[in-house]
């Protein structure tokens, strides 16, 4: 049994879109703080919410298009 993406619940994919953001947040700042920069709380959560979008995005975007 395949899982399409169009039978994924919207909590579910808010929460991957969250944890995705989140991830790629968490590589970022690690790629900072191997510079050497300082840890900034509001890019963290701009990192976040940016890249937790824009999956979800694409999600929707390869839904429509697998359903026309």
């Amino acid at each position: 049994m395949k899982s399409e993406p169009s039978k994924v619940p919207w909590k579910n994919r808010i929460l991957l879109g969250l944890i995705a953001g989140l991830v790629y947040a968490g590589l970022m700042a690690a790629f900072d703080y191997a510079s050497g920069l300082p840890f900034h709380e509001v890019k963290f959560v701009f990192s976040t919410i940016v890249f937790g979008t824009f999956m979800a995005i694409a999600t929707m975007w390869m839904v429509k298009k697998k359903n026309n």
